[in-house]
Parts: C-alpha cells; structure tokens; sequence
C-alpha cells in the first residue's frame, strides 16, 4: 500500500534540480545493496502541497502567516513529507520550526535588506526561541542544491516553500523513498572518505535518537540503514560527552519515555557512555550535565535535572545522618543499640 502511494506521489513531482556532488565508491554498508542507494537516486522534485496534507502535517502554524522569502525545513518540513506519503498517521506537532530565507526569491524582487533580516530574526524567536539566542537562526539558502547537499539524514533533504501563491514541498528522491520505508541513512556526503567512509559521533547518537522517536512513535519497522552501529563510526561516541549530552536533552524535551528509548537503543548498541551501563535516562543525564557544565534546556529537561539533584541532596542528607546515627550507637550498650536496629525492621 504505502509503495502504491509513494510511487503515485513521485510521479506527481516535478523535476526541480539534479542533486549533484555524489562521486564516492561507498562501502556496502547495507548488505542488501551495493554501495548507497543516492549515487542511483540523485534527484530534487518538487510537489505541490494539498490543504489536507498541510493540515495533517500538525505543524501548529498556519503557514500563510510566513512571507514568500522565508521557507522551512527540519523537522516541520519532514512532517509535511510524512504526511504525504502516510496519509493514515496521526502526527504529534513538531519541537520546534527551522526557518531558512530563500536568497532566490529575494533576488527577483524588491525588498528591503533591514526588513528582510528584522522578519527573519522575529519569526525565529517566535518558532526557534533557543536556537535563536544561540545564534542559530533563519539560515540563508542561495543554492537549493547545495542546500540539500549539507544534510545529515536523507530524510532531512526536504525544504518548504511558497511559489506563485502555492505551498510546495522540495525533496531529493531517496527522502521520498525513505520517509515512506521509516529508514534513517546518513547522506553520502556524511562518509568521511578520510576516516574509511564512516560517520562521526553527532551523526550516530543523532541517528539513535531519531530511530528511538520513531519507535515511540508506533513505528516498529523503523531502522538505520547504510552505517552499522557502532563499528562505522570514527571516534568513540562513549566518550563524546558532550554530544551524548546534547541529544539526551533533546530527547527529554520530546518526553520521558522517548529519553528512557534512547538510552535504551543505545545501550543495545553498546554506545552509553563508560561507566554508566546500568543508568536510567535520568541518572544518566544528571551525571552528564553536571561532569561538562551543560546548560539544561528550559522545560521537561530542566525539571529532570532539578528533580534529580533534588532526590540526590535528600539521599545525601539521610545517608549523612544514618552516619551519624552509627557512630553514637557504637558508644552505647549493646542492649539499646539492639532495641533500635529491631524498632527499624
């Protein structure tokens, strides 16, 4: 059913760009295909955007709120292609909107720069507030191409924008393909030829996270494919505390259940950092957070950690004064020191 509806939805595409830029002899990472499926589907499409789809999306926006000159992408973008190609799911909204401003449309009108930058840097403070604050803000795109050429995930290759009055959806065709089969797969511009083609830390904790949301999600056939976990990766991502940290907190700001998941999926790819092996979500995150002075993120985060250091000041009090309570028992009788340790059971 879903292959039915995906290959009506590419055949409702138009052809936009060539992707370009695959020239790497990739490893068979997959064990069911030669090398990475990109190098055979290398193509960006373009598919106008139902109000159903839009509506599906949950994207909790109206996107008629946006100017031509800004566009989407990451997560809210993805959600619209989930909704196109699993018309059946109900989606959850997603954490937060990543804006871009299209240099392209800019540079067939007439606008105003200060204008351009002031809209921007408002509309992300509204969608991305701590991204924002970081710096992180609407990200200029001058070259489609190349934008879709700097993703991590194949599934990220996807950017919303509006022409001539219509919302419509860019997605290279291995997004399409993936998004419909629930793969996460690293690009092939993410193998580092100079490390044996393989990916780095923030990619494979990034990919464990997104499996892991998938699967909380409901998505049980959701995999990672084209890596395999850990070995194809360069570094030691145990010991990459600080993206360790990162993603944990993101996962906590989804929910609790979505954070035990991860570590969960970590665990079982024996990537949890040294030491902490038998570590809850929680534990775990509170000892990362405080070994590498980690800002936690305003919301379930934060309250995970306060609640944690919290519990760890009691059990730290109680144990302390249990202490206490030893040393004065051993200048007793041995008669009272038996009357207190039987009142305990």
């Amino acid at each position: 059913m879903h292959q039915l509806r995906v290959l009506r939805m590419l055949d409702s595409g138009k052809h936009y760009a060539d992707l370009g830029g695959v020239s790497l002899q990739l490893k068979d990472c997959d064990c069911e295909q030669l090398g990475n499926p990109e190098a055979r589907c290398n193509e960006i499409y373009e598919y106008e955007l139902p109000a159903d789809a839009i509506e599906r999306a949950n994207l909790g926006f109206d996107l008629d709120e946006l100017p031509s000159f800004i566009g989407v992408k990451g997560g809210a973008a993805r959600q619209v292609l989930e909704a196109l190609v699993h018309s059946d799911r109900q989606l959850p909204p997603p954490r937060d909107v990543d804006l871009v401003i299209l240099e392209e449309v800019i540079a067939s009108g007439d606008y105003d720069p200060d204008e351009i930058w002031a809209v921007a840097s408002n509309l992300s403070m509204r969608f991305s507030p701590r991204d924002a604050m970081n710096g992180y803000g609407a990200e200029p795109v001058q070259s489609t191409a190349k934008f879709m050429r700097q993703h991590d995930f194949t599934i990220n290759q996807v950017l919303i924008r509006k022409d001539n009055g219509t919302w419509r959806l860019l997605a290279s065709t291995q997004a399409v393909l993936d998004t419909a089969e629930h793969i996460i797969r690293p690009t092939v511009f993410e193998h580092n030829p100079d490390h044996g083609y393989r990916i780095g830390n923030k990619l494979a904790l990034k990919a464990v996270r997104l499996l892991s949301d998938m699967q909380v999600q409901g998505i049980d056939n959701a995999s990672i494919k084209s890596v395999q976990l850990s070995d194809d990766t360069y570094g030691d991502p145990r010991d990459d505390y600080f993206m360790q940290t990162l993603q944990l907190d993101k996962a906590l700001e989804v929910s609790d259940e979505l954070a035990e998941r991860y570590v969960k999926n970590l665990r079982s790819y024996r990537m949890l950092p040294y030491g902490c092996e038998d570590m809850s979500a929680t534990e775990l995150y509170y000892e990362l957070v405080s070994q590498i002075s980690f800002v936690p993120s305003s919301g379930n985060a934060s309250e995970v950690f306060c609640s944690e250091k919290e519990n760890r000041l009691e059990l730290g009090s109680a144990a302390k004064l249990d202490d206490i309570v030893e040393r004065l028992l051993r200048q007793v009788p041995e008669q009272f020191s038996r009357d207190y340790y039987d009142a305990k059971k």
